[in-house]
């Protein structure tokens, strides 16, 4: 990452192994046409550490355009053909960009149960 990245500014992506088997890649911040290469830079690391099961949490996300949910999509067919456990954390925006697009039912998505 460079100093002058204006992307570093707009999104984070870090992982973490919290078991064995297990990678985590958090996620915060806007997924767009500028941090996108971020995203799927990160996301490859993940998917080339070849972990039984990832999981991306996005709850930390407040936008999500097209460029997000094609790379979300890209990320979902690795980990397919890898064999891959993938599972998604969506944020409310990241949930609502799935379903506009249709493809929210490809995913294993693990919502947040909110108390009512």
């Amino acid at each position: 990452m460079s100093a002058l990245d204006p992307s570093a500014l707009l999104l984070t992506a870090t992982t973490a192994e919290p078991r064995p088997g297990t990678l985590r890649v958090t996620v915060t911040g806007e997924i767009d046409m500028a941090t996108c290469p971020r995203l799927d830079a990160e996301l490859d690391r993940a998917v080339a550490a070849a972990p039984e099961r990832l999981v991306v949490d996005l709850l930390g996300v407040g936008f999500c355009g097209v460029t997000g949910v094609a790379s979300l999509g890209r990320l979902r067919t690795r980990c397919a053909e890898t064999g891959i456990d993938l599972a998604l954390k969506p944020s409310r925006v990241v949930r609502r960009a799935l379903d506009n697009a249709a493809i929210a039912p490809l995913f294993r998505l693990e919502e947040r149960v909110i108390a009512q």
